[in-house]
């Protein structure tokens, strides 16, 4: 017999070493083989407890052989939800049950089949809006680079060749890119509207004539009684498109003016491309054509007032200026429903008379008409300009505030409407559906990532959605299209179109586990309120970031997600670099030469198999789903293979024993009750301490306040506190129990023996 020292280094002098030693025994072998091929098929809690090997294995790897026995019990243990705090296994005292519940997933905690969760709904609102303001810096983006290249042209082909300064002149004058005339197009570019001979005016002119006459026609035809009313919806129909002819021949003419190309399609020796009259009047409608007006073009509209309103000289000619008008409403929240004639009866108004009935209209017309000077004719007050300085910054600065206010009321609405109809959505044709919630939430969605409605079909927004948008061979991904893709991860729908649950880097059971045990490491160093506080914060922090979290970069470029994930699986985060946490996280656990499978500290393990990541770092589809997953299966193996390194140990040595288990616990324990709730940890610190067997009937109080004297729970933190504790143990332990020296034991005498040679005969002793 040797001492329960040298016992206890033969077997942490190398763990690895000794972990594969013990993972080779024939029976260690086959259980655990039998383990790994059979957890995975295994969905139900009848079916785990059915299976007797497995089960057995699992009893025994998390410490609870002794409870194999009671089923009923341990059935309750696996159907709680570690994430209600009075749930039964959360009540135990034993934190050994938690772990096991831990370690499966029966469905207690898996979330729901949901067509958005919350994040989803909060991130895609937050797209939408973000996708308003990136449209304005899109805006300026073009606009700039328009402005630069505009000048450089030479030949009209120039400006073909160039597709983006081609389709910012199509979207300025209507024209869609992807049906476009070529030869039309340029017959326009090359026009010149003064000359009769020129394309638009030998060309389109006379379409643009007949097309007047036709429309005259047809509404001669509307306006007969005696047409039915098929007849008259065939005839509306015929004026509409016409009328878009003729409009579309309207563009063609404000083109042609915009630019000096000659009829070959050249410039004329000394000709700009443009002048800088013609840039202003295409980067301005540009601007101001977009569905929705930016702040962009906000602030051209102020420019242009300032720069106009010197020229007006009386209310109708205020009035008849359409851009102005709507301007002046808009800064005074005056609906712009509002009559012309109010409006001018307002501005007509004697402001100075208090009593007149100016002052019984809204607050808004009585500062509109305070804003200017115009007389009750009419006309502009003798003497003073239509705005003073005063009023022209207070009409000014009221729009640049208030120009949106419409739209943003409008948006509210949106996304009112969005969260109140999105949840009623029950799969995907509901979704695609021509029902008026259907069309709201649908189009809200597309908006969110500038899709336009009519860029795409419902059938083909029934591919994309039943695409994997995490499978590069997908339908979704063969679109090259980031805006689909995007579309497609905001939602949870299933190949089948019926409605599935997220798809997150870490399942709920784990992202659970993580903030639990996160919690517990901090704040059992520091309880303090503010801790707590802080604690909880960054707990909800990972919580809510790992559900829209798709990429190992992101959690990696995230300290905050780093420091919790490596806090709570037992590693300093000073000690983890970027480079490993990286191959830990890219890491294939079922390949043993994989770079976490290669490192000692089990908790890179476990953190490889939390995250469902694939070897590039992305989230990988994860087909039928047993009650185990990767972290599990690791943990649960390792814990297997600990317990029967320890139950070897103590063949030869109760005392070593005491030593493998007290270590593997130690960074476990929150409270000396912890160690007074199990024996053997109990009697590890009685041995450590001297402290005498029999006090162990007195008050369990009394036993804490005595463990309390010569531990501090919190040192079990410290893998070095923790070794000079267990280096006494043993010391203490061989002393107590008289064990022989190994040296005499061997050659009966006074020699000595290495330590090698010990272990060399342990070896051969276990192989026999």
């Amino acid at each position: 017999m040797i001492s329960s020292f040298q016992s206890y280094n033969f077997y942490t002098k190398d763990i690895n070493l000794t972990l594969s030693r013990k993972a080779a025994d024939a029976v260690i072998s086959r259980e655990q083989k039998y383990y790994r091929e059979t957890i995975g098929s295994i969905k139900t809690v009848d079916e785990f407890l059915a299976d007797d090997r497995v089960y057995a294995y699992a009893m025994k790897a998390y410490g609870l052989e002794e409870m194999t026995y009671a089923k009923a019990f341990i059935r309750k243990v696996l159907e709680s939800d570690l994430t209600d705090t009075s749930s039964f296994a959360n009540l135990l005292t034993d934190s050994k049950y938690k772990t096991l519940a831990a370690a499966y997933d029966f469905g207690n905690t898996v979330t729901s089949e949901i067509i958005q969760t919350t994040s989803q709904i909060d991130s895609l609102i937050g797209t939408y809006e973000q996708s308003i303001e990136n449209n304005d810096a899109q805006l300026k983006a073009d606009t700039n680079y328009f402005t630069a290249v505009s000048q450089t042209f030479t030949n009209v082909d120039d400006l073909f060749k160039n597709t983006r300064a081609r389709d910012y002149v199509f979207a300025t004058f209507g024209i869609d890119p992807k049906t476009f005339d070529y030869d039309t197009l340029r017959g326009v570019l090359t026009s010149d509207i003064a000359d009769p001979t020129s394309y638009v005016n030998s060309v389109i002119a006379p379409q643009v004539n007949d097309w007047l006459i036709q429309i005259d026609d047809l509404n001669v035809q509307l306006a007969d009684p005696s047409n039915t009313p098929a007849q008259k919806e065939k005839i509306s129909y015929l004026i509409n498109q016409y009328s878009k002819a003729v409009d579309k021949a309207d563009r063609y003419y404000n083109m042609a003016a915009s630019f000096n190309f000659s009829a070959d399609g050249t410039l004329a020796a000394g000709v700009d491309p443009m002048s800088a009259a013609q840039l202003k009047m295409v980067t301005e409608s540009y601007v101001l054509n977009q569905p929705r007006l930016t702040s962009t073009g906000a602030l051209l509209n102020k420019q242009h007032y300032e720069d106009t309103l010197p020229t007006i000289t009386s209310i109708d000619e205020l009035l008849d200026n359409a851009r102005l008008s709507v301007m002046v409403l808009t800064a005074f929240d005056i609906p712009l429903t509002t009559s012309r004639a109010d409006v001018k009866w307002a501005l007509e108004q004697d402001t100075s008379d208090l009593s007149g009935p100016l002052y019984s209209k809204s607050q808004g017309i009585i500062d509109m008409a305070k804003a200017f000077n115009f007389e009750s004719d009419g006309s502009i007050t003798p003497g003073l300009d239509i705005q003073d300085a005063d009023q022209l910054y207070l009409t000014t600065s009221n729009y640049i505030a208030k120009y949106n206010d419409a739209d943003e009321e409008k948006d509210a609405a949106a996304i009112k409407k969005y969260k109140l109809y999105i949840g009623l959505t029950s799969n995907l044709d509901d979704f695609l559906s021509a029902q008026p919630a259907a069309i709201t939430i649908r189009e809200f969605a597309l908006k969110a990532f500038n899709i336009s409605p009519d860029e795409v079909s419902t059938f083909k927004l029934k591919q994309i959605f039943t695409s994997d948008p995490y499978d590069p061979k997908s339908y979704v991904n063969t679109m090259k299209d980031d805006r689909f893709v995007k579309l497609v991860k905001a939602f949870n729908f299933a190949a089948d179109g019926s409605i599935g649950s997220p798809r997150y880097a870490q399942s709920e059971n784990e992202i659970t586990r993580i903030t639990k045990a996160y919690y517990t490491a901090v704040t059992r160093l520091d309880d303090s309120e503010s801790s707590k506080a802080a604690t909880e914060k960054e707990a909800s922090y990972y919580r809510t970031r790992l559900q829209t979290l798709e990429t190992v970069e992101e959690l990696l470029a995230d300290t905050r997600l780093r420091n919790v994930l490596l806090v709570a699986e037992g590693l300093r985060p000073v000690d983890v670099s970027t480079e490993t946490l990286r191959a830990v996280l890219t890491s294939d656990l079922d390949d043993p030469n994989s770079f976490a499978n290669q490192q000692t500290e089990i908790g890179f393990q476990k953190i490889a198999g939390s995250f469902n990541f694939d070897a590039d770092g992305f989230i990988q589809t994860v087909s039928n789903p047993g009650a185990q997953n990767e972290r599990g299966l690791v943990e649960t193996q390792r814990l297997y293979l600990t317990q029967a390194i320890e139950e070897e140990a103590g063949v030869e040595s109760l005392g070593a024993r005491l030593a493998l288990y007290f270590e593997r616990m130690a960074p476990t324990l929150t409270s000396n009750y912890d160690i007074l709730a199990d024996d053997a940890l109990a009697q590890f610190v009685r041995t450590a301490f001297s402290i005498s067997q029999e006090t162990a009937s007195s008050d369990i109080d009394k036993q804490k306040a005595m463990f309390d004297r010569f531990l501090d729970v919190d040192d079990l933190l410290d893998p070095e506190k923790v070794d000079i504790l267990v280096r006494r143990f043993l010391a203490l332990y061989d002393l107590d129990n008289g064990a022989p020296d190994p040296v005499l034991s061997i050659l009966g005498g006074n020699g000595s023996i290495n330590f090698e040679t010990v272990a060399t005969l342990m070896q051969l002793r276990s192989s026999f």
